[in-house]
């Protein structure tokens, strides 16, 4: 017993060196390196080979149970997540994982949770009633057989290898966690559905600074749980390969205030391509609480003419079509963004325009608008690794990290220096390039 005492403990202490595998040359990270604690401890020892067995999500028909299907997805996440002292915590060994390299720039992890800062919530978007200023942050984790595609990237987290077409096995799950101040302080009362909601706490931006802002600013505020979106790599999804949904966290606060609350809102499987106007087949929405978080002037739609997507994100868009566009470098039209509110219904052009651009069904291993610029990979639906990749090449530019600049960056065209450090004006115009492309958001 004593010698198995021993074994246990040098595991343990094993186990936590593991879990930190961060580039060692980098010294600027906006969650660990700003002597603020508790910090989160979220995995980075990615698998390298997953022994996941069959889901029971597997087996239920996304596209007629949609809510069967969301919860037997939510109860492979249940166990390993709690609400606890005001924020989101891991049980300590949870099968689930998170990227390097979102710990950079004016959006990057803060350390309290490992949020990242999300597009901000324009005016009425939230609800009938929510005001503009408001802030989302969010943490993304893969499951174990997406923990495997990430330690194939970021096995030298120095230095990530992106293969041409980067493909996530059958099975993944990938979830994101999304918080808001935007029922809280001076917006409180504005979103009812969160009225009563846990408060977590993080180290973000000052109240009312919706845009990004300096790290160096950032203070320990209070939040709510909004929303958790998931992505699941499902070969039933013949036309897309995935499955993409989102809870959102309704009260009054019941059992465990955090997947007790989550109700099932948005679920879909594939574009709907071709399709302008309402006949929306491909995409389910949830008609218990559609009129809490849709239908009038300034969001008639949770995605664009009744696609799904989260209260959070970008009606314009849907849950697929943002990630469609998880590439190598960004497509020169970037990724949908709200632009006009909504676009114009009434132009006819504009909308078939749109539906065509940004409604495809991209599977995996294809590469959204291929040639401007050419892409040096196809990311398979992951926003997480291209906006790490970008972030992480900006950090080289700046000379934020010591050595050789990573292959990737030069690849991608990010950074063609030899050394992370600036030397040139040149140089200088192409990390002002960067910090644009960076500035976009993740939905």
């Amino acid at each position: 017993m004593r010698v198995a005492i021993i074994i246990s403990f040098i595991a343990g202490l094993l186990w936590s060196g593991q879990a930190d595998a961060r580039c060692k040359t980098f010294s600027a990270s906006s969650m660990y390196d700003v002597g603020i604690s508790p910090t989160a401890a979220w995995r980075t020892d990615y698998p390298s080979s997953s022994s996941a067995g069959l889901p029971a999500w597997s087996t239920i028909p996304f596209a007629t149970e949609p809510e069967h299907y969301m919860q037997a997805v939510l109860e492979t996440v249940r166990p390993y997540f709690h609400y606890k002292d005001n924020s989101l915590v891991g049980t300590g060994n949870e099968p689930w994982w998170m990227s390097e390299w979102m710990d950079y720039g004016k959006l990057g992890r803060e350390p309290l949770m490992g949020l990242t800062k999300e597009l901000a919530p324009r005016t009425h978007q939230l609800s009938q009633t929510s005001q503009a200023g408001s802030q989302v942050w969010a943490v993304n984790f893969y499951n174990d057989p997406g923990a495997v595609a990430l330690h194939q990237v970021f096995a030298d987290p120095c230095s990530p290898a992106v293969p041409e077409k980067l493909l996530f096995a059958d099975r993944t799950v990938a979830i994101k966690f999304l918080f808001t101040d935007a029922n809280l302080g001076k917006f409180a009362g504005q979103v009812d559905y969160l009225n009563g909601g846990p408060v977590y706490k993080a180290h973000i931006d000052p109240e009312g600074i919706g845009f990004p802002a300096e790290t160096s600013g950032r203070k320990t505020r209070d939040v709510n749980l909004l929303q958790l979106d998931v992505g699941v790599r499902d070969n039933n999804a013949t036309s897309t390969g995935w499955v993409f949904g989102t809870f959102v966290w309704m009260g009054p606060t019941k059992g465990d205030g955090l997947f007790d609350n989550l109700v099932p809102a948005v679920l879909l499987w594939a574009e709907d391509e071709g399709v302008v106007g309402d006949d929306i087949k491909e995409s389910w929405v949830n008609p218990a609480i559609k009129a809490k978080l849709s239908g009038w002037k300034e969001r008639p739609f949770l995605g664009f003419q009744g696609r799904a997507n989260g209260p959070a994100d970008n009606l314009n868009s849907s849950c697929l079509s943002c990630h469609a566009a998880a590439r190598l470098p960004l497509a020169a039209v970037g990724i949908a963004r709200p632009g006009k509110n909504p676009v114009d219904l009434s132009d006819a052009a504009a909308v078939a325009a749109h539906v065509d651009l940004w409604f495809r069904n991209i599977k995996p291993g294809e590469v959204f608008q291929p040639a401007n610029p050419p892409a040096v990979a196809a990311l398979d639906y992951s926003l997480q690794v291209r906006a790490a990749i970008e972030r992480m090449c900006q950090a080289c530019e700046d000379g934020a990290m010591d050595g050789a600049t990573p292959q990737i960056c030069s690849k991608a065209g990010y950074f063609t220096g030899p050394q992370c450090v600036p030397a040139s004006a040149d140089q200088v115009v192409a990390s002002q390039r960067v910090r644009k492309i960076q500035s976009l958001p993740r939905e």
